[in-house]
This record gives C-alpha cells, structure tokens and sequence, in this order.
C-alpha cells in the first residue's frame, strides 16, 4: 500500500492490516490534499478547535517536508470549506462554522420622545468595575493591553522638566502641542485641520455635552441611533432634551432614507449626534457614500452633526481608518469629537472636539464652566502621540481587540442557544446580542451578577424608554481571553438557555 504519512490510518477505507491487502495502484492524493484532509481531521477530532490559530505557513512546510507553494494551495483548499479564515498580518485561524445571523433593526418611529433613565444605566458603568467581578459590561480596555508604563514615565518626567507648566492652567482652548498633534492626525480622518479648529476637553463626554448645549434649544428633538449608547441618552436626558430613534443596520448603520423621513417629519431638531464608526453597541460604520448623504441631508435643513469617533482609530486589522463625516463639511455644521479613553488611557479624561463654526460658543460656554482642562494630562498625551509610538501601539491593541472579538464571537455560537443573533463588528471591541423574544436580559443580568459575579450590560440601557431591546445584551471584549472569561461565556449560555 502506497505510504500517506499525513493522513491517520483510520481515516483510510478498510483499514485492514496492510500485509492482508492487495497492492493499491491508485495514484496517491496530491500532497495538498492529503495536508487539508488531515487538518480538517484534526478539527473534527477538536485537535484544533474554533478560534485557534494554525501553525505558521513555514512551520507546517517544516513539519511535513512540503514547499510553501503546497502549504499555501492546502489553506486555500480549506478556505474553500469553510474550516479556516486568513486575517491580515496574523495568520490562519479555525472558523467557527455555526455562521450566527445579525441583529434586526428595530422600526421606524417618526416620533421625539423624553428619555426615560434606568437605574440600571447609573449601576451599569460602576458594577464592572468592582474587584471580583468578571467584567464583560463596560466598554473599557484592560488596563494591562494599554501603554500604562509609558504613560507613567512621561508623566514622571514632564512633571519634572515642566514643573512651572505643569501647575499652571492650560489655555482655555487646550495646550498648543496637544491640538498640534491632532491637526496631524486628522489627515488619517479624511480632515486637514489646523491646531485652532480644536478645543479640547474632559473626555469626550465632555465634548458631547458641550456640543448639545451650545447648538439645541430647549425640548427640542436629537435624531440617534437605535440602539445607542447610554451615556449618550443620559447626557440628552438631563439636558431636557427629547430623542429620535433611527433603526441602526448592524453592518451600514443608519439609513440615509429613514434620516430624511425624520427630518421631514418631526419637528424642531435641534441635532442629529451619530457614532459613524465602529458604533456602541453594534460595532457598525457608515460607508463613505453614506456619510456624504447623511452631511447633505442635514445640511441642507441646516441641521448640525454631532458626530462621535471615539471608536475610529480601532478599526481591524488590514483595513484603512476610516474617515468621519466631518470630512465631506463644507458648511462647519459638523462637531467633531473624539477620545484616547478607549485607546491610551481613560483615565486621562482627555478628550476634543472640532466644533466648526460653533467654535466660539463652544469655547465660552467652556471656559465658563470648567475654565481649562488640567495641564499634565494633555501634555502627557500630546507626548505619547509625538514620540511614543502611537500607531505602533494602534495596530497592536487592533489585532488585541480583532483576536478577542472572535473568541468571544465563538464562544456565544458554542455555549449561547442556536436561535441567538450577534453582531459581526467591523472595529471596537463590543458584542450586541440578539436572545429569543422572550427572554429579559434585566433578569438575566441580575441572575449572572449575583449568583456567578458576572457583568453584562442588557439591552434596555440602550433605548430611551429603558424598555426596548429587553431581549438583547452588550458584551465587552475589551479584556484579554483566558479561562475565567470562557467560564464566564459558558455559564450565561447555562443561565439564557434555563431562562
């Protein structure tokens, strides 16, 4: 019998012993077969389960005397069954193959409503962060995955070499080399801004807020996504500002058909405030063609945008940044707002914005609230964004945030029942959860808390009524993978399953 030294003998018909068998003159399969016939085994055999990562294209040419011709025409046969995906820059990884569907967008309402806070949105944020707990509820990265070291020693030094600085306050519109820094980067943003078009803030919250307040009447209408980020509809809520939910496709975002339809129905909108990239919760970015209709249609009603690109720099690995809105505001009706919280360090607070032709408002409503955003911070990340590597950093925490998303991606579609729909993001590190209708991720959420220790963020927290999206739940993988985590994922698939 012909010698197949990668295929396991059992898999080979009649596997009788070979001295009892008559010769085999059948040709041998082509080795690159032979290769992908063993490693789909191998799957099957939970050798290689989903979400692993296969040797490197030189290691498995090592391992079984083949050329890198072969090697590569064995991953393009099992990227053709559905076993194994490529991603830029990382390898080849075992697919999943339980393809889950996407959350449905809800539908339109042509109608403002207040918002209705939940206690659960004030206990959301404060819960994930208690010692013990498994915290799959913020939208935070691990502080172990961020340059905290580095941050620190710049820190210590400026605080040294800049003492007299340091103590001083900063001007009002933010420190002069920090605003410099962003004017460089914001080419990446589609933008060619100079340091005078940004002022900077604490967090972008802050520049939220600020934007909310300066271009919105009182009991006037905000046009958001549905769903939306939390903090967002507190900000609008305690404003005594009314909500427009627009439905939010998982993958496209907003539709530029339902913004107009609001535009024209509902009266006195004060803004329309959009997270165009890599959205919280659905992960989802608006595609160039959209992000000119939607600056267009808002333009045109003189309707400002507050857009939020807090996100923008976490794209996946192998893709290009992907521009804001601002970039195609050619009326300065575009706030722009940004963050490093979810990429630097939260706890900085530093955050901007670039309020176009608000910027004088903005400014004194500003210095007249907080005068000036502490020195040392802005100095520190002004310093990191010149000389710390950033976007050596960027691809990095990109791939960190791109590994992690697929294993809790397949860990939901190994433990989470076969009738959920989850998100497939394009950027972040946040999971939506579509569960059966009749389940209520309130209830459930309380169960994982207090019996396993385990944060989730329902989907009710998303919605301005706090009652919408009761069947749905936000999952943060803004923490590394690790057995506690899997444990974690396991048990709310026990918990939703007995629900």
């Amino acid at each position: 019998m012909p010698s197949h030294p990668n295929i396991p003998t059992r898999l080979l018909p009649h596997a009788d012993p070979p001295r009892h068998r008559p010769a085999d003159t059948s040709p041998p399969a082509p080795a690159y077969l032979a290769l992908a016939n063993s490693l789909e085994n191998q799957v099957q055999a939970n050798v290689f389960r989903p979400g692993d990562r296969l040797p490197s294209v030189r290691s498995l040419c090592g391992d079984h005397r083949l050329s890198m011709e072969t090697v590569l025409h064995t991953l393009r046969v099992l990227e053709d069954r559905g076993i194994v995906e490529a991603r830029p820059r990382s390898g080849f990884y075992i697919k999943w193959r339980r393809q889950l569907p996407e959350p449905l967008p809800p539908p339109l309402r042509l109608e403002s409503s207040p918002v209705a806070v939940s206690k659960l949105r004030h206990q959301a944020f404060s819960i994930g962060r208690s010692k013990g707990i498994v915290p799959l509820s913020n939208a935070t990265p691990a502080p172990e995955i961020l340059p905290t070291a580095k941050l620190g020693r710049m820190i210590s030094v400026l605080a040294r070499a800049a003492a007299a600085e340091v103590i001083a306050y900063a001007e009002p519109a933010g420190h002069q080399k920090l605003r410099t820094q962003l004017a460089r980067r914001s080419s990446d943003w589609g933008c060619l801004m100079k340091p005078e078009d940004f002022i900077i803030t604490n967090g972008a919250a802050e520049a939220i807020a600020l934007a909310l307040r300066t271009v919105c009447a009182p009991n006037s209408a905000v046009l958001v996504e549905s769903p939306t980020y939390y903090g967002i509809l507190e900000t609008i809520e305690t404003l005594g500002l009314r909500v427009v939910e627009l439905p939010t496709d998982p993958q496209s975002g907003v539709s530029p058909d339902d913004l107009e339809r609001a535009v024209r129905s509902i009266p006195k909108i004060g803004a329309c405030l959009l997270v165009t990239n890599h959205s919280n919760p659905l992960g989802c970015t608006m595609s160039v063609e959209k992000k000119k209709r939607l600056v267009a249609i808002l333009a045109r009603d003189q309707i400002p945008l507050i857009e939020d690109d807090i996100y923008g720099d976490l794209c996946q690995p192998g893709h290009r940044r992907p521009v804001t809105a601002k970039a195609f505001d050619r009326e300065g009706l575009v706030l722009l707002c940004g963050s490093i919280s979810k990429t630097l360090a939260p706890g900085l607070r530093v955050g901007w914005i670039a309020p176009g032709r608000y910027r004088g408002r903005i400014l004194e409503l500003k210095t007249n609230l907080t005068l000036a955003c502490p020195t040392i911070p802005q100095m520190a990340v002004a310093e990191f964004l010149e000389h710390g590597s950033y976007d050596a950093h960027l691809r990095k925490i990109r791939a960190l945030f791109a590994d992690q998303l697929q294993r809790f991606s397949n860990a939901i579609a190994r433990y989470f029942p076969s009738t959920i729909r989850v998100s497939r993001p394009q950027g972040g590190f946040v999971l939506w959860v579509e569960l059966d209708p009749q389940l209520d991720t309130t209830e459930l959420a309380a169960r994982a808390l207090d019996q396993h220790q385990i944060a989730i963020a329902p989907g009710c927290i998303f919605s301005a009524n706090g009652k919408s999206f009761r069947n749905c739940l936000r999952i943060s993988c803004g923490y590394p993978w690790s057995a506690r985590i899997e444990q974690a994922m396991k048990t709310l698939g026990q918990l939703i399953r007995r629900s």
